[in-house]
């Protein structure tokens, strides 16, 4: 007994540890994606109007949305299913599922393309405009769907070196476009989306043995009932950030799309980077549903939810308050005033991301938790939607974004709550505390904001607030810090909190 039981523990470390390891390599990879988003969309800005700003975010904002439907739903399906055989020693169905979904994919992908395209044709852009955005689209659906096939396969050192090269092969396009002159501004994220295609090809299909790998017709109904959900709590939960430029041209001005363009692109290495632990952490949850542990789900999902809300809350109370100076360096001056929008899109994309680790808790489970975190993020969306039509109209941009903040509340209670209570997690201190000071910056950030001063006095007071603010969120967070450091979990009880 005393030999499996550390046999046992010693498993667990080596999975913690591969977890770890993944999810770093991942911060680095998407990192530079979230980057790569960021330069793009700052060299457009520099070198043209807020029109043209306002135009390439939009249509970036319909590639994105487009890629999350049913190809989101399909790379979620790859993370889930594939470590799901590998984790009952199946290689051969692992491979079976990864060529079903690959070529579902494929064609769901060329469609959206085309419809997409065709949707820019209507709304009355040139042609090159609207190939542009359907290549864009069918090469970012693709892309979807073999980076998940290369975490699934457990992949991630080829995938991150992939997601490096293409990076720099599209900032490096992106200026050539700028420089030259040209108007092919969505030329360089497709050629950078195009590496991790081909080489996830190359490594996939060449080195995976085929087999003879059976899947069965239930499990072919269950793929399909998963790709259902996922495709709509994907599109209702991050295609909602990527709708926000729309929602604005809608019912705002261009110059508040441009601003709300030029804060997505902000947003998104914060979006993407905790984002990272979740396509580290979701196979690895996969791979133990598949083994039976639910202990190992149950470590996985209190840790990596703690440490996101407690890691995360001082960095995000900073850039919060950091918000006119960042705009300024990046954009220009012309953007500083989407310093509002800047900062509540950020304490609501604080509040996605941290969910991270409870969705894929209960995405990886059983059909039943599967549709916690879709019907919480369809409730989400629709609440946001329906708020964003009086707020909007009323005031304007910052009205949008608080719409989103509201999407964003109602989509994170769900999960949060389900995992909480499914495994007797003590959550609601270190959470409560947590929001408490994104809430608390927001006030901050709008008296400051209200402060008569300009020029090298408003560098002093915002660089001066947002280190102070930072600080005092780490204080008050220094208990729960320690614990996650230190791996020390705590369970809820009928008599209160207990340690395990």
């Amino acid at each position: 007994m005393a030999e499996a039981a550390v046999a046992a523990s010693a498993a667990a470390s080596r999975r913690g540890a591969a977890v770890i390891r993944s999810s770093l390599l991942s911060m680095l990879a998407i990192a530079a994606l979230g980057v790569t988003r960021l330069v793009h969309t700052a060299l457009v800005a520099r070198n043209t109007d807020k029109t043209t700003v306002a135009l390439v975010g939009t249509l970036i904002g319909a590639t994105m949305m487009a890629g999350l439907f049913l190809p989101g739903g399909l790379s979620s399906a790859a993370s889930k299913f594939i470590p799901y055989h590998l984790g009952r020693g199946n290689v051969a169905a692992a491979q079976a599922v990864y060529r079903l979904l690959g070529w579902v994919g494929y064609l769901c992908s060329g469609l959206l393309g085309l419809i997409v395209g065709g949707g820019a044709l209507i709304y009355g852009l040139p042609v090159s405009d609207a190939v542009s955005v359907g290549l864009l689209t069918t090469a970012f659906s693709i892309y979807s769907i073999e980076k998940s096939a290369l975490y699934g396969f457990h992949r991630v050192e080829a995938y991150v070196r992939l997601e490096l090269i293409g990076s720099a092969l599209a900032i490096a396009a992106t200026l050539v476009v700028v420089l030259g002159g040209w108007h092919a501004y969505l030329l360089p994220l497709t050629l950078g989306y195009s590496v991790l295609i081909l080489g996830a090809w190359v490594i996939l299909r060449r080195s995976g043995s085929r087999g003879d790998g059976f899947i069965e017709h239930a499990e072919k109904r269950e793929m399909a009932g998963y790709v259902g959900l996922a495709s709509i709590g994907g599109l209702a939960s991050a295609g909602l950030l990527q709708a926000l430029p729309i929602l604005a041209d809608i019912y705002t001005s261009k110059a508040e799309v441009a601003y709300f363009v030029t804060a997505v692109s902000l947003v998104a290495p914060l979006y993407f980077l905790p984002r990272a632990l979740g396509m580290a952490l979701f196979p690895a949850m996969a791979n133990a549903h598949g083994a039976g542990d639910m202990e190992a789900v149950r470590r996985h999902a209190d840790l990596s939810t703690r440490g996101l809300f407690v890691l995360l809350g001082p960095l995000f109370v900073t850039a919060m308050l950091l918000a006119r100076p960042v705009l300024v360096v990046i954009f220009g001056a012309d953007f500083a005033a989407g310093a509002i929008v800047l900062q509540v899109l950020l304490a609501a994309t604080y509040l996605m991301v941290t969910q991270v680790a409870a969705v894929n808790a209960l995405s990886s489970g059983s059909p039943r938790e599967v549709r916690i975190p879709v019907f919480a993020a369809v409730t989400g969306w629709l609440a946001g939607v329906a708020a964003a039509i009086p707020l909007g109209l009323s005031l304007g941009g910052a009205g949008v974004a608080l719409a989103y903040l509201v999407a964003a509340a109602v989509s994170a209670t769900g999960p949060l709550t389900a995992v909480a209570r499914r495994h007797q997690l003590a959550w609601r201190g270190p959470i409560g505390r947590a929001v408490g000071a994104i809430v608390g910056a927001l006030v901050i950030g709008w008296v400051v904001e209200m402060i008569p001063v300009s020029g090298g006095a408003r560098w002093v007071v915002d660089v001066a607030v947002a280190l102070v603010a930072g600080a005092l969120a780490a204080l008050i967070l220094r208990r729960d810090i320690r614990d996650v450091i230190g791996g020390r979990r705590w369970r809820r009880t009928g008599s209160g909190e207990v340690q395990v």
